[in-house]
């Protein structure tokens, strides 16, 4: 919906600048899950299902996440992990090559936390491509093949996280990645 002022995002090898039909073979999953209050998780989960031309495994989804109970709340009264459940759902709801995933443990109680790693490791294992932006290391570690580590829009690190830590001298990742902030404040 914003036209980049400089740099290009390519889709399957082709610019996405005013493209729209790209969204169809994506998942996002955005870092707050700002809902219309109003609606009941049910009609959210409805109307998403109307706007994509895919199959969906939406009811596979609730029960996992143990929505059922809350389908006829109204999202404005829901809890902030509650709604990341919601928002969870809507994002892995349908079959995309592209998976994108801002803060996806936000709010996220222990055992949902263990469902999105073990929905990640699922689609993974199908060949999904899935970008997470994390602060979360421990996340970063149990699920990322590669990262790559931005600090002010710049590309400070790319690669495996056993590379940046025998590049660091860190057995943490945490650790490897404050090393490299450190080095850019110095």
């Amino acid at each position: 919906m914003v036209i980049p002022n400089k740099g290009k995002i390519n889709f399957d090898k082709k610019s996405v600048l005013h493209q729209w039909k790209y969204r169809n073979n994506l998942n996002y999953l955005p870092q707050i899950a700002n809902f219309p209050p109003n609606l009941t998780v049910i009609e959210l989960i409805n109307m998403v299902k109307n706007l994509r031309p895919k199959a969906s495994n939406s009811e596979e989804l609730i029960e996992l996440f143990g929505l059922k109970s809350f389908l006829d709340k109204k999202l404005g009264n829901l809890s902030g992990g509650t709604k990341q459940k919601v928002n969870i759902v809507l994002t892995f709801m349908f079959d995309s090559e592209l998976i994108i995933l801002d803060e996806p443990t936000n709010g996220l109680d222990p055992i949902a936390l263990i469902h999105l790693k073990e929905i990640i490791q699922k689609e993974k294992n199908k060949g999904k491509t899935i970008l997470i932006t994390t602060h979360i290391m421990s996340f970063v570690d149990e699920v990322a093949d590669e990262i790559v580590f931005l600090l002010d829009g710049k590309i400070y690190f790319k690669g495996t996280i056993e590379a940046l830590k025998k590049q660091t001298n860190n057995d943490n990742l945490e650790y490897a990645i404050a090393n490299l902030i450190a080095k850019q404040y110095a």
